[in-house]
């Protein structure tokens, strides 16, 4: 008897442990130092979504809106699954976050595997995915579906680019799909040598492949983190089903390229987090 109490007791405290794991989010702060800021964007901000799959932190989602408020961004960045395919009929918890944002700052939203299956018809219908598309226009948010904003301050530009991939990229427990530099530039165009780039990745897996195409600072969400994370192994498992996943959450670089990997700020189809709280990110450029 001592033992099931005891056991009873571990099992509460895990639940306990879980749901606050899963509930309380953390703000992650980086300062990324490039040569090729452009000198009227130094010490721009940018608050960085992902995978928020609907979940709400408070009534209308208010702890999380007081901390990007406080975090004071001129932008916020969003790539991918701010929804849940299965889940059309939530989409008015996505359209209220969405127009509180916009209240006070641009919006900039790329799509991600959740998004991609609407527009091919998975999850609702093509009436459902263009009104989706005409709120997001109202509402006053950017979507950039395979496209991309240019942004002028004086001389300088940035552009902001929305890659969203063919579904066959987003494998599960199948050898990954690889992409060209060729095949990123026939969905998004090249990147400009006189602009500084910001991509909009959901899927991180290609990191190699857009440090090649030229991108100077990625976003990407899609992995959760992996799901739960251990010490000296990182995260567990993919939405592939890749185990202990090259790239789960942090900051990666190669060359010039440097791509920030969220852990993302919900769940769906896996509802837990262990030692993996949600994440929302925020990202301060300056030139050095």
């Amino acid at each position: 008897m001592q033992y099931i109490f005891a056991a009873v007791v571990i099992a509460a405290l895990l639940v306990v442990y879980l749901w606050i794991e899963n509930k309380n989010m953390v703000v992650t702060n980086y300062l990324l130092e490039q040569k090729k800021v452009p000198d009227n964007f130094h010490d721009m901000r940018f608050v960085c979504i992902t995978d928020l799959h609907y979940n709400q932190y408070g009534k209308g989602n208010a702890r999380l809106l007081k901390a990007i408020h406080e975090s004071k961004p001129d932008v916020i960045l969003i790539a991918g699954d701010l929804v849940v395919t299965a889940k059309p009929k939530k989409i008015e918890v996505a359209y209220h976050f969405l127009s509180e944002l916009t209240k006070r700052y641009p919006v900039y939203y790329a799509p991600g595997n959740h998004e991609l299956k609407w527009e091919h018809s998975i999850g609702c219908d093509k009436e459902f995915y263009q009104n989706f598309l005409e709120k997001l226009k109202k509402l006053g948010v950017c979507y950039l579906n395979n496209e991309s904003l240019t942004l002028k301050k004086g001389s300088d530009t940035l552009i902001i680019r929305g890659l969203s991939l063919p579904l066959r990229f987003f494998v599960k427990g199948k050898q990954k799909v690889e992409i060209s530099v060729d095949e990123i530039e026939s969905l998004i165009g090249k990147t400009k040598e006189d602009a500084y780039e910001i991509l909009l990745a959901h899927i991180p897996d290609y990191f190699e492949s857009y440090a090649l195409y030229g991108a100077d600072f990625i976003l990407s969400g899609h992995v959760h983190g992996g799901i739960m994370k251990l010490p000296f192994l990182g995260g567990v498992i993919s939405p592939s089903y890749e185990l202990f996943p090259k790239y789960d959450s942090g900051i990666f670089k190669k060359g010039r390229t440097v791509m920030f990997l969220s852990r993302g700020l919900g769940t769906h189809t896996i509802p837990v987090r262990v030692f993996n709280r949600p994440e929302l990110l925020c990202v301060e450029i300056r030139k050095c």
